[in-house]
């Protein structure tokens, strides 16, 4: 009996494509999160005035939410052009009690038993070390206080089309519909209850958004879908102008031409200290 290797690592647990899609992604994504980050600090219930942490932030979607209604919060991302984005955002909103910095999610500055809410919304499911991302969420909180980490379902609808239609193009793409870590919630509940959490429950949450069109949303994914921004970028333009209308030639003969609704179902996962 031989050891098996380790799983390599996942593309998407290096800050280099979440600095490639971070311009884009806080002007095009961010309304698109915003119903999941208003879900999960509904579902946090944290006390008036809460101290939260968020953790792998991105362009602070949730953070800047929660500070708006009273929150301090402690913001961290490894990629430094996502927390320039939230300190932007940050600066445009006149808001206080935000601190934000570049960190490890799987080894917090914060200190433990300090926080009401711990965060990490579509983050904390690309960590190498899942384990040490949960059980430092748990760490940093109080007693009594609320863990809430999403992660998304697999696709569905247009998502779906949009999937297979690269996938067909690229076979290679990782991430695969049904691919994405813990995009079973059987597992979302398994991970947080091994690191300590107890009364985990995953809720099961579906927003939609319509895109004028199957060109319009194709444009939108090539400039923030990480994984495809990425693949763009390390085959270089001359081959991607080449392969983009052969996944759109897809994507559009399933589509049409009209508006094409786009429908994200994610798994927040709720546990307490």
């Amino acid at each position: 009996m031989t050891d098996q290797a380790p799983p390599a690592a996942s593309p998407l647990a290096t800050p280099e494509p979440w600095t490639l899609v971070a311009d884009a992604y806080a002007v095009e994504l961010v309304p698109l999160f915003e119903p999941f980050s208003r879900d999960a600090l509904r579902l946090a219930e944290l006390p008036r005035a809460a101290r939260i942490a968020d953790v792998a932030t991105g362009p602070g979607t949730l953070a800047l939410m929660a500070a708006e209604s009273g929150a301090t919060v402690s913001a961290l991302d490894f990629s430094d052009s996502m927390i320039a984005q939230l300190r932007r955002r940050v600066a445009e909103a006149r808001l206080a009690g935000v601190e934000a910095e570049v960190g490890d999610g799987q080894a917090l500055p914060f200190r433990s038993d300090a926080y009401d809410g711990a965060f990490s919304m579509f983050g904390l499911m690309f960590f190498p070390d899942r384990a040490a991302g949960f059980r430092e969420l748990r760490r940093i909180l109080r007693r009594r206080g609320r863990a809430v980490v999403g992660s998304w379902a697999p696709y569905q609808g247009s998502m779906l089309v949009l999937m297979e239609s690269l996938t067909a193009v690229l076979p290679d793409l990782p991430f695969k519909n049904g691919g994405w870590p813990l995009s079973d919630p059987t597992d979302l509940t398994r991970e947080m209850a091994a690191a300590g959490f107890s009364d985990v429950m995953v809720h099961s949450i579906t927003h939609s958004k319509t895109a004028p069109s199957a060109a319009e949303l194709w444009g939108s994914v090539q400039r923030t879908m990480a994984p495809i921004v990425l693949l763009r970028h390390r085959m270089g333009e001359e081959r991607w102008a080449i392969t983009a209308p052969r996944i759109f030639e897809r994507m559009h003969r399933e589509l049409g031409n009209g508006p094409v609704e786009l429908a994200l179902t994610a798994y927040l996962g709720v546990g307490s200290k």
